[in-house]
C-alpha cells in the first residue's frame, strides 16, 4: 500500500455520494416514495435513504480526508515487478548510465611506490651552455638559491642540490633521494644501476636540470660532463632506459624536452619490436612491458627553451612541480594590475619574497590551508578533464606521481604565459582555462589581503588540534618550503595574524554548490565537479559531518554514484572513519558503508578485517538504546533501519569470506538477530537479521551446530510465518543454508552431532516447509523449491524409492484399485518424509507461477533421472512402457478422447492440494511426449526414458484429469492437438494465444545432463539491490516534475474529469435510451465474462477455455489477445480490475482454484504475469461447477474467494497469505460476492440454493455471519449479487428464476422486490452508482431500483433460433459512465450500448 497526497480517491468519491445520491443537484426528480409508482409531476419514486446505515459510518470529516488523500496501490512492489530475481546483465547493460560499473575502482591494490629518485643537476655554475643567449637582465635562481651570490661555485652547487632534495622531500619523505651534481657517463650510469638494483621492481624518479649543458638533441639525447668538465657527454636515451630500468617517472627540466619524451616511446617501441623478434636486451634489468608504464615531465615542447624572465626562477617548471604555494603566490602578485603600485610591497622580506604564515601540515594555518585548497582543487581539475583510468593511474595509484601530477597542472597553468608548454607522458589536456583557477586566484587574494591588513602581528599562541591526529589520508599533501627552508616554523611576528586568521570559505561555499547541485541538477547523472572536493573536506572535523551528509546523499542516487565516489578515492577516508569513536558519525557512515558495500563487497572484506573494523557495525546492531535516534535526521534514517543496515553489511562482509565468518560469529549475535526478528516491528530489520544469520550459517558447520545446541534453530522456525513474504523467505533462506552443502561439510558437521541427531534436525526442517506450498507468495514457494533441491541431493535415494513407490501405485490404480493400500502398506516410501516431500515437489513442478515450476521441474527431473541410471532401470522401463499402453489404449477406445474409468472420474473432482498426491498422479499420463510401444521399447537415451517416465510419474494438476496438456513452455515435444483428431481440434482453444511470462523469466535448458542440485536461490543478490535504490527524499513517483510523476498526475486529472462527467448522466440512466448501439466486437470465441475498465476505454473478455482479450471499445479494435494458461478442462470463471485509479491489474480466477494477476494486459508488447497462486486447494470440479467466485477490496488490499467449497477465503494482498477462513455455514455452493468497498468489513454471498448471507470481518470468524435471507420456495440459485460503491449503496440480488431484490441488511426482507422475468434469468447487475439495474434472459431489460422497467434491449443477432443459443451468456455495466456489454450463447460478437437521451426529454 502507498500513501500519497493525491486528489480525492475513488473511495471517497463513493462515500461523498452517499451523502447526496444524485451530486447534490436534485437531478433525479424524486420524492420520498418508494413503491415504484410514479409522482404526482409523473417522474419515478425512487429511495432517497443510503441504505444499511452507511450515513452514519461514513459522515465523519476525518474519515473522508482520510479516504480522499490514501492511494491504495497492490501487487506493484519491487518483488512483483521482478519476481524477486537481481537485476540481469541485459537490463544493466540497456541502463548503463545509472549503473556505469567500474570493477578497478580499488586503489590499495594497484598501489605503488616511489622506493628511490635520483636527482641530477649540470650547471656547470659560471659557464653557460653554448646553444642559449642569455639576456641582461636574466632569471638567475634555482631551487630558490642565487649563484652568483656564492664566492665558491661548489657550495652553490651543494646548496642547489640540498634545497632541491628538501622541496622533494616535502612530495614524499619516505622516498630515498640520491643527489649527481654536474656528473659524468660513467657517474650517471653507475648512479642508475645502483638505484636499480636497491628499487628492485618499484618505481624510480629520475629529475634531469639541464641548464647548464646543450638542450636534448633531436634523437632524444641528454647531455653531462666528461671528466675534466672541458666536453659535453650525450647520454642516448636507450643507455638511461637500460640503466634506470623500469617503471619509472622522468622529470627533465631542460629546454628542447619533446625531443626527449617523443624519441622515449620510439625506444620503448624498439624493445617491443625487439622482443617479438627474439632480440630481446639482456642487459635491461626490467621486462619490457613494464617501461610502457614509464611517465615523463617535461618542461617544454621539442622547438621551444626555457624563459629567461628575471622576475622569475630559471628553474620555473621545477619549482611548480615541488613548491606549488610559493610560484603561484609569485604569480599571483606578477600578473596582479595591484603590483603596478607596489601595494604587494609590504608584505616582501629582505629577500624580496612574501612569507606566509603557518606550516603546510597545520590545515589551520594560512600556509597549510593554501595548501589543502590548491589540492581539492587540482583534484578537481583533473577529475573533471580526465579519463577515469587516467585519473587513477596519475593521482591515486602513487603519492609521488599525484603530487607531481598535481603541481604539473599548475605548470601547464603558467608557463605558456611566458612561452613554454609543459609536456607529458600520458598527455593531458588543456587545462588553462579551467573555472577552478578562479577559486584558487581568489583563496590567495584572500590570504594576502589579510596579511595586509594584519601586518602587526604577536606572539603565535597554540591552537587546540580539531582533527583527529592519526586521520592523515597520505594522497593528501604537497609541502612546499620558504626561500629553501622546511616551512615548519613560522616567520616572526606571525602570532597575531593566525590569532585574528579569518579561513577560507572555499570549502564551505562548494560544498553549498554540491547541495544544490544534489537538488537540481543531480537527474543529468553527470559526474559533479565539487566531489573532489568532498573528498578533502573529510579531512576537517568543522565540516565533517556535512559532507558525509551531502555525500551520502550523492550515493543515494544510484550505483553509478557510488562507482564515482570509489573512483575518486573516497573508501581510505571512509574505512579510516570507522576509528572515529563520533557518536554523530554513525547514522551517516553506515548508510555510506551500506552504499558501497551493495556494488562491490568482496574488494572491501579484507579491508573491514584491517583494525577490526566490521565491529563498528556489530556494535551498531547490538545497541539496545535509542540515545543517539536523533543524529539519524540528518539522513532521514531511524534507528531500526540503521540497524538493517549494519546487518546488511554484516552479511556481505561474511557472504563467501571464511575468514569474515569466523570472525564475526557469536552466539550474542545471532541472540540478538532472533530478538529483532521477533519484537521488531520493521520488516527491513527482521530480513536482513534473517539473511545475516543465513551467511553466518552458510557452509560453517560449527556456526551451525553453536546455533543448534543454543536453541536458536527452533526460535527460527517458530516464526516462519512473518507477515512479510521478504521476510518469510529470508528465514527459508537461513534454514537451507542449514543444511550442510555437500559430502565434505555433512563429514565436518558430524564431527560435532553426530549422523543421527543431524538427520532429525533436516527432517524437522523439511516438515515444516511441507506447509509453505500454498503460500500466497511465488517467492516463498520458490525458495522452498530451493530448500527441496538441497534436501532431496542428501537423501537422494530415499527419493529414489518413493519415485519408484509412485510408479507402482498408478500401476494398481490402472489394474485394480482395490489393492492400493495393500501396495502402500508394502512400500518402504509410503508415509515417510521423503514420500510427502516427493508429492509436494510433484505439486510444485505444476505450479501456476513460471519460476516456481521451472525450479520444481528441475528437482523432480533429477529424481527420474537417476531413477532411470538405478538398479532398477529395468523395471521401470517395463512399467513406463506399461504405463503408456493402457494410456494409448484410452485414448483410442475413446476416438481421441481419453476414457475416464471410475477412479479416475471420482478423483477428478478433487483439488490438487486437497486430494492424497499418490491417488492424483495416475491422471498424469499424457502430460508429456506419448510414444509407441515399439519407439519406447527401442529407445535408450537418457532423454527420452526421461520424457516418458515424467509422462508416466510426475503428478501434473488433477484438474488436466482429461489426461493431456497443451501448456506453452512444458517439455512435452506432442501436445493435445498433436493427439486429438483432425475434426475435434478446432475445438480445442487452450493455449493456442501468446502467454504472458513472469519478469525476469529465463527457463532453464531443457538439456536433462545439464540439471545439478541444489538449486541455487538468487534473492539474497534481489534483496541486496534494495540498498543500491534511493531511499532518501521521494520516490521518483513523487518527485515533482518527474516523468512518472507527471504520467500519475495525469491519469488522476482524467480520472477526475471521467468522474465529473459521468456523475451529471445519473437522470440519463433513468430517463435515457439504452439501444444505441455504439459498438460490435468479434470476439472470434464466444465470451463468457465481460468486464470494462473504470477510466480505460478497454472492454475485456474472456471466452469458454483460457483465452483472454482486451478491446478499445472506442476504437473498436482488439488491444491484446493472450492465454490464461488454463489446465485442459478448466476455464477462467471471474475476472477483476485491480488499482484501477492509476495502472490498471487484470485478476483472473480458474475453476482449478488458481489465481493471476496480469499487468499491462492491453498490450501483448509488455504484457506480464506478476503473481499466481492457488487461491482455493480444496475446490469441486463438476460439470454444474461454478469454479472461483472472487470479490475484490481495493481499499483494504483483500481478495475473497470461494466457490464450490464450505468456506469463504480471505487473502491479504500486502502479506500474500490466507489470514483467515470464515465458515460459510451452508451446504450449498457459493455463486456471488460482493463487499462494502469502502471499509471493507461487510460482505454478501449468494448461494446456489437461492439464500443471501450476510458477514462481518469484524468479528471472530466463527460468528462473522450475521444475518441469513432464506431462499423463496422453489427459488432458483443467485446468479448474482452486486453491492454498489456509490449512490446509496443499494444491495441488488437475482436469481435464476428471474427474481430481483433489493436489500438493506438492517432488515430481514427485501426493501423492493420484483420479477423481472416469468421463466429464466442468467444475469442481474446493478450500476455502481446510477438506480439502474440490468436483467438478462433471452434479452436485456433495464430496471430503476423501484422495480420500474425503463427499457428492453432485443439480441442484434437473433439468427439462430435454437433452444438456448438467443439467452444472454454474458452482461457488465461501466462502473461510471452509462454503457452496457452483452453477449448471447453461440455468438463471438459483444455489443456495447451507451445511454442517449430520448427525443421526448429533449
Amino acid at each position: 500500500m502507498i500513501q500519497v497526497d493525491r486528489p480525492p480517491s475513488v473511495l471517497a468519491r463513493h462515500a461523498e455520494e452517499q451523502g447526496n445520491g444524485s451530486n447534490g443537484n436534485g437531478v433525479y426528480n424524486m420524492d420520498n416514495r418508494q413503491d415504484g409508482r410514479p409522482t404526482s409531476n409523473g417522474s419515478i419514486a425512487l429511495n432517497t435513504e443510503m441504505r444499511h446505515g452507511f450515513e452514519d459510518e461514513y459522515t465523519s470529516q476525518k474519515y473522508m480526508d482520510m479516504l480522499a488523500n490514501t492511494f491504495y496501490s497492490h501487487y506493484d512492489m519491487k518483488r512483483h515487478t521482478t519476481s524477486g530475481n537481481p537485476t540481469t546483465d541485459e537490463e544493466k547493460r540497456a541502463n548503463y548510465k545509472y549503473y556505469q560499473p567500474m570493477t578497478d575502482w580499488k586503489i590499495m591494490k594497484d598501489r605503488q611506490k616511489t622506493t628511490s629518485a635520483a636527482l641530477v643537476l649540470c650547471l656547470n655554475i659560471g659557464v653557460p651552455p653554448p646553444d642559449v643567449v642569455r639576456t641582461d637582465p636574466c632569471c638567475k635562481t634555482e631551487t630558490w638559491v642565487d649563484p652568483t651570490a656564492f664566492p665558491d661555485t661548489k657550495k652553490a652547487m651543494e646548496k642547489i642540490g640540498k634545497n632541491l632534495q628538501s622541496q622533494y622531500e616535502t612530495l614524499s619523505q619516505r622516498t630515498r633521494y640520491k643527489q649527481s651534481l654536474d656528473p659524468s657517463v660513467e657517474d650517471v650510469k653507475r648512479f642508475c644501476n645502483t638505484l636499480r638494483r636497491n628499487a628492485k621492481d618499484e618505481r624510480i624518479l629520475f629529475h634531469y636540470n639541464g641548464h647548464g649543458v646543450p638542450q636534448p638533441t633531436q634523437s632524444g639525447e641528454i647531455w653531462v660532463f666528461n671528466r675534466g668538465y672541458t666536453q659535453y657527454i650525450p647520454i642516448s636515451l636507450y643507455d638511461l632506459q637500460t640503466w634506470l630500468g623500469a617503471p619509472c617517472v622522468y622529470v627533465f627540466d631542460c629546454a628542447a624536452a619533446g625531443n626527449i619524451i617523443e624519441n622515449f616511446k620510439r625506444f620503448v617501441q624498439k624493445r617491443i619490436d625487439d622482443d617479438s623478434n627474439g632480440r630481446h636486451d639482456i642487459s635491461a634489468p626490467s621486462p619490457t612491458a613494464s617501461y610502457i608504464e614509464s611517465i615523463q615531465l617535461g618542461a617544454c615542447r621539442s622547438n621551444e627553451t626555457l624563459p629567461l624572465n628575471p622576475d622569475l626562477p630559471a628553474d620555473l617548471f621545477t619549482c611548480c612541480l615541488t613548491c606549488p604555494i610559493e610560484i603561484s603566490v609569485k604569480w599571483f602578485i606578477l600578473m596582479s594590475p595591484l603590483n603596478k603600485h607596489h601595494y604587494y610591497d609590504i608584505l616582501k622580506n629582505k629577500e624580496g619574497t612574501i612569507d606566509i604564515p603557518g606550516k603546510l601540515t597545520d590545515r589551520r594555518t594560512p600556509l597549510g590551508e593554501l595548501n589543502w585548497i590548491f589540492t581539492a582543487i587540482t583534484d578537481t581539475i583533473a577529475w573533471t578533464s580526465l579519463s577515469r583510468p587516467l585519473f587513477k593511474k596519475l593521482f591515486r595509484q602513487d603519492l609521488m606521481v599525484a603530487a607531481l601530477f598535481r603541481n604539473f597542472l599548475l605548470a601547464k597553468r603558467i608557463m605558456p604565459v611566458v612561452g613554454c608548454n609543459p609536456i607529458s607522458d600520458p598527455p593531458l589536456p588543456d587545462i588553462n582555462n579551467h573555472s577552478m583557477w578562479e577559486s584558487w586566484d581568489l583563496a590567495i587574494d584572500q590570504v594576502l589581503s589579510q596579511l595586509i591588513k594584519n601586518k602587526k602581528t604577536e606572539t603565535i599562541s597554540v591552537l587546540p588540534d580539531s582533527d583527529i591526529p592519526q586521520f592523515q589520508v597520505p594522497s593528501s599533501t604537497n609541502l612546499p618550503q620558504q626561500n629553501g627552508q622546511p616551512a615548519n616554523v613560522p616567520p616572526p611576528n606571525a602570532g597575531q595574524f593566525l590569532l585574528s586568521y579569518q579561513h577560507s570559505s572555499f570549502f564551505e561555499q562548494h560544498l553549498t554548490a554540491f547541495e544544490i547541485w544534489l537538488q537540481y541538477g543531480s537527474s543529468t547523472k553527470e559526474p559533479p565537479e565539487q566531489l573532489p572536493v568532498v573528498l578533502q573536506v573529510l579531512l576537517s572535523q568543522a565540516h565533517r559531518l556535512r559532507a558525509l551528509v551531502l555525500l551520502s546523499r550523492f550515493l543515494d542516487l544510484g550505483p553509478w554514484a557510488v562507482y564515482l565516489a570509489l573512483s575518486i578515492g573516497i573508501f581510505p577516508y571512509i574505512l579510516k572513519l570507522l576509528q572515529s569513536p563520533a557518536p554523530e558519525l554513525r547514522p551517516v557512515l553506515t548508510f555510506i558503508w551500506a552504499r558501497i558495500m551493495s556494488i562491490d563487497y568482496k574488494n572491501t572484506q579484507q579491508e573491514l578485517c584491517k583494525d577490526k573494523g566490521y565491529m563498528y557495525f556489530v556494535s551498531i546492531l547490538s545497541t539496545q538504546n535509542k540515545a543517539a535516534d536523533h543524529l539519524a535526521q540528518s539522513t532521514d534514517l531511524n534507528f531500526e533501519e540503521r540497524k538493517a543496515m549494519s546487518a546488511f553489511i554484516l552479511s556481505l562482509f561474511v557472504k563467501d569470506f571464511k575468514t569474515g565468518q569466523k570472525l564475526c560469529f557469536s552466539p550474542e549475535l545471532i541472540s540478538t538477530c532472533l530478538q529483532y526478528m521477533e519484537n521488531s516491528d520493521h520488516p527491513l530489520l527482521r530480513q536482513w537479521c534473517a539473511l545475516l544469520v543465513a551467511q553466518l550459517w552458510d557452509m560453517y558447520p560449527d556456526a551451525r551446530w553453536i546455533s543448534y545446541k543454543d536453541g536458536y534453530l527452533d526460535r527460527l522456525i517458530a516464526i516462519l510465518n512473518d507477515p512479510i513474504p521478504e521476510v518469510r523467505a529470508s528465514i527459508i533462506l537461513a534454514l537451507t543454508n542449514f543444511l550442510p552443502a555437500n559430502d565434505a561439510e555433512e563429514k565436518e558437521a558430524s564431527i560435532h552431532t553426530g549422523h543421527e541427531e543431524l538427520g532429525q534436525q533436516e527432517i524437522k526442517l523439511a516438515i515444516e516447509m511441507l506447509n509453505l506450498i500454498s503460500d500466497g507468495s511465488p517467492l516463498i514457494r520458490r525458495e522452498v523449491s530451493v530448500f527441496f533441491s538441497k534436501f532431496v541431493l542428501k537423501y537422494l535415494q530415499f527419493f529414489i524409492v518413493s519415485a519408484f513407490g509412485q510408479l507402482e501405485e498408478e500401476i494398481t490404480l490402472i489394474d485394480n484399485p482395490n489393492l492400493i493400500d495393500e501396495v502402500r502398506r508394502q512400500s518402504p516410501a509410503y508415509g515417510t518424509i521423503f514420500s510427502s516431500t516427493w508429492k509436494v515437489l510433484l505439486i510444485l513442478s505444476e505450479d501456476p507461477h513460471n519460476e516456481v515450476k521451472d525450479y520444481a521441474e528441475q528437482v523432480v527431473d533429477f529424481v527420474l533421472i537417476k531413477l532411470n541410471e538405478s538398479p532398477l532401470h529395468g523395471i521401470v522401463k517395463d512399467m513406463e512402457q506399461y504405463l503408456l499402453q493402457k494410456h494409448a489404449s484410452n485414448i483410442n477406445e475413446g476416438n481421441g478422447i481419453p476414457r475416464k474409468n471410475t477412479e479416475l472420474g471420482a478423483r477428478r473432482t478433487q483439488s490438487l492440494m486437497m486430494s492424497k498426491p499418490n491417488d492424483s498422479a495416475t491422471n498424469m499420463h499424457a502430460d508429456r511426449r506419448v510414444t509407441s510401444t515399439a519407439s519406447t521399447a527401442s529407445t535408450s537415451s537418457i532423454s527420452s526414458i526421461t520424457e516418458r517416465l515424467r509422462s508416466s510419474v510426475t503428478l501434473n494438476a488433477v484438474f488436466r484429469s482429461l489426461g493431456l496438456s497443451s501448456e506453452e513452455g512444458s517439455q512435452s515435444t506432442t501436445t493435445l492437438r498433436d493427439l486429438l483428431p483432425q475434426s475435434i481440434q478446432p475445438m480445442v482453444g487452450y493455449n493456442t494465444a501468446p502467454r504472458p511470462t513472469t519478469p525476469r523469466f529465463k527457463p532453464h535448458k531443457k538439456n536433462v545432463r545439464g540439471i545439478s542440485l541444489p538449486l541455487q536461490s538468487k534473492f539474497f543478490e534481489y534483496s541486496c539491490e534494495y540498498f543500491q535504490e534511493p531511499q532518501i527524499g521521494n520516490a521518483d513517483v513523487d518527485e515533482p516534475g518527474s516523468e512518472e510523476y507527471t504520467r500519475r498526475l495525469w491519469r488522476r486529472n482524467r480520472n477526475e474529469n471521467i468522474i465529473a462527467m459521468t456523475q451529471v448522466q445519473k437522470e440519463l440512466a433513468v430517463t435515457g435510451n439504452w439501444t444505441n448501439n455504439i459498438a460490435t466486437l468479434d470476439n472470434k470465441t464466444q465470451p463468457r465474462i465481460l468486464k470494462f475498465t473504470q477510466f480505460e476505454n478497454y472492454v475485456v473478455a474472456t471466452d469458454e477455455r483460457d483465452n483472454i482479450t482486451c478491446w478499445d471499445w472506442e476504437k473498436q479494435v482488439q488491444m491484446s489477445r493472450f492465454s490464461n494458461g488454463n489446465p485442459f478442462g478448466t476455464k477462467i470463471t471471474d475476472v477483476k480490475l485491480l488499482n484501477e485509479d492509476d495502472i490498471p491489474l487484470l485478476l483472473t480466477g480458474s475453476s482449478d482454484g488458481v489465481v493471476k494477476i496480469y499487468k499491462n494486459f492491453h498490450s501483448l508488447e509488455n504484457f506480464q504475469l506478476i503473481t499466481a497462486w492457488r487461491a482455493l486447494t480444496d475446490i469441486l470440479l463438476t460439470s454444474r461447477s461454478m469454479g472461483l467466485i472472487s470479490e475484490w477490496q481495493q481499499s483494504r488490499g483483500c481478495l475473497l474467494v470461494s466457490g464450490d467449497v464450505k468456506i469463504i477465503r480471505v487473502w491479504d494482498a500486502p502479506r500474500e497469505r490466507c489470514v483467515v477462513d470464515i465458515p460459510a455455514r451452508s451446504t450449498s455452493s457459493i455463486t456471488s460476492l460482493t463487499s462494502d468497498q469502502v471499509a471493507g468489513s461487510i460482505f454478501v454471498g449468494g448461494f446456489g440454493d437461492g439464500s443471501l448471507r450476510v458477514y462481518d470481518r469484524r468479528l471472530d470468524s466463527r460468528d462473522s455471519m450475521v444475518r441469513m435471507w432464506k431462499a423463496r420456495p422453489r427459488s432458483g440459485m443467485i446468479t448474482n449479487v452486486h453491492m454498489q460503491r456509490g449512490g446509496y449503496r443499494e444491495l441488488v440480488s437475482g436469481t435464476s428464476d428471474g427474481q430481483v431484490n433489493l436489500w438493506d441488511i438492517r432488515l430481514a426482507e427485501p426493501v423492493v422486490s420484483f420479477k423481472a422475468f416469468e421463466r429464466s434469468m442468467t444475469s442481474a447487475m446493478i450500476h455502481e452508482h446510477a438506480p439502474v439495474i440490468a436483467c438478462g434472459s433471452r434479452e436485456v431489460s433495464m430496471y430503476n431500483t423501484a422495480g420500474n422497467c425503463l427499457s428492453v434491449v432485443k439480441n442484434p443477432h437473433a439468427y439462430l433460433p435454437t433452444r438456448t443459443s438467443s439467452y444472454l451468456s454474458s452482461l457488465t455495466l461501466h462502473p461510471h459512465r452509462m454503457m452496457m456489454a452483452t453477449n448471447y450463447n453461440q455468438d463471438s460478437h459483444i455489443n456495447v450500448y451507451q445511454c442517449d437521451v430520448v427525443e421526448e426529454y429533449l
